[in-house]
């Protein structure tokens, strides 16, 4: 059933709807047929060997009915934790709003910054979860979701919706008979997200229990544990410490670590660079590496992001290219076509991680300069000689520096917004703070903004509120 045709069903008889979804959580019951899915094994594109399992991608086609209920299942879990500090830790970010990839990314990379400016070293460990959904314990979860206080209601709607799926398998045109399964949490199931932090949560306050100064991140399945300090080889034992810690919880709760994944760097200052390794409880052996890269971001030790600017200048300029061979073809785009196709392919992949990397620097600008002047050039049809004031004005497209810089100050507002209680505004405060807003404690309200929508008599009193709020 498409989501279309329930969207106009719920119009027309919207208080069936609603009394369907109330009496089910009600009675602490999943519907038998929407425990049904279909299962389709992918190949991943450019692998080179495909008899290994990871070359291979999985989606689930599911009830649209069922992932409503799923996705008001996960909404009242995510409230829960709002609302009690104690069901998930305050460093878990995916699936709860206002924390996003980039926050956790830009957390860990505050905290390396302000440990560089007291001259000390932050040794961060990388540690990836294997198969997530794949190793969760029921009982145990169902142990968690006690201890945790959860309403018996939920508790006993998490465990009817793990029982008893029924799944079918098809591959290359070929279909398996339905298979029952049990303690299945599928990928890409809303609630499937929130149960798994849920569940992988006591490890974390586990390891800060036994390991001062210890602090972590965690979305989803990647995990970074990293310690500061003035010693790397103190840091690298504690670190050690944390990964038996962590490996024996892992052998209580059936969860494993990917092995291949584990990465370790140290953020430092030093002209030196120390090349200091860590040897694991069950003998594996992590080398230190100069770069690495985490949630899509490449980070070095001097973080001053070389190797991840020219990554993403080569995945521009390959993108940019495409796009040019698509306005060279025969159907013959008009300029607007044209200009929406890269504020749409271009931009996304240039402001995807603006917050963390840039900082004013002219070499960047520069680079996303010159592409952005090429595009402009093929979009307008003009010479060389134009000035690239003018095409940016007939174009409609702001300058490299006047949009990073707008992107940064959109985060800044979006920082002062939240909660100060709120993790992100702890971490990220310091970083903007100094650079974009110049008001920090001035109650944003977005009654108080200009709209071109309004009347000039409406618009001339908010001027005046702005003004009283900024004097």
């Amino acid at each position: 059933m498409s989501f279309v045709i329930v969207q106009w069903a719920y119009k027309s008889v919207l208080k069936i709807f609603n009394l369907m979804y109330l009496n089910l959580i009600k009675s602490d019951y999943h519907s038998k047929i929407w425990r049904e899915g279909t299962k389709i094994i992918l190949k991943k594109s450019n692998k080179s060997n495909y008899s290994i399992s990871k070359t291979y991608r999985i989606i689930t086609l599911l009830n649209c009915l069922d992932k409503i209920a799923k996705k008001l299942i996960a909404m009242w879990l995510s409230y829960t934790a709002k609302t009690n500090n104690k069901l998930l830790d305050f460093d878990q970010m995916r699936n709860r709003k206002q924390r996003s990839a980039i926050d956790t990314v830009l957390n860990l990379v505050h905290d390396a910054q302000m440990a560089k400016s007291r001259e000390n070293t932050l040794t961060c460990l990388l540690l990836d979860v294997k198969d997530v959904f794949d190793h969760v314990m029921l009982k145990q979860l169902i142990k968690i979701l006690i201890k945790q206080k959860i309403l018996i209601n939920l508790i006993n709607w998490v465990k009817c919706f793990l029982q008893n799926w029924v799944i079918d398998l098809a591959f290359d045109e070929e279909h398996q008979k339905s298979k029952e399964i049990s303690t299945e949490i599928l990928q890409e199931s809303f609630i499937s997200l929130i149960l798994f932090l849920i569940y992988i949560q006591h490890l974390f306050l586990k390891i800060r229990a036994r390991i001062e100064n210890l602090q972590s991140l965690n979305y989803i399945d990647d995990v970074a544990l990293y310690i500061k300090g003035k010693s790397i080889d103190k840091n690298v034992k504690k670190l050690k410490k944390m990964t038996k810690i962590a490996f024996t919880w892992a052998n209580e709760n059936a969860v494993q670590f990917d092995n291949s994944k584990f990465e370790l760097i140290h953020f430092e200052s030093h002209k030196v660079t120390f090349d200091q390794m860590i040897m694991l409880f069950n003998d594996i052996v992590v080398k230190s590496k100069i770069c690495i890269q985490w949630l899509e971001v490449w980070l070095n030790r001097k973080l001053n992001f070389k190797m991840h600017m020219q990554i993403k200048i080569i995945t521009v300029t390959r993108t940019l290219h495409s796009l040019f061979r698509l306005m060279n073809s025969e159907w013959e785009l008009n300029m607007k076509s044209e200009r929406q196709l890269y504020l749409a392919c271009i931009t996304i992949i240039s402001d995807y991680d603006v917050k963390i990397w840039w900082n004013n620097q002219k070499s960047h600008a520069i680079k996303f300069c010159k592409l952005q002047n090429a595009a402009l050039r093929k979009i307008l049809r003009a010479f060389r000689t134009l000035l690239i004031e003018v095409m940016q004005i007939e174009a409609e497209i702001s300058s490299v520096k006047v949009w990073l810089n707008q992107k940064c100050k959109n985060y800044a507002i979006k920082i002062v917004e939240l909660l100060k209680k709120h993790l992100t505004r702890k971490w990220t405060f310091i970083l903007y703070s100094s650079q974009y807003i110049i008001k920090l404690d001035l109650n944003l309200n977005a009654t108080n903004y200009l709209n071109w929508n309004e009347s000039t008599s409406k618009l001339s009193q908010k001027v005046k509120n702005c003004k009283e709020k900024l004097t």
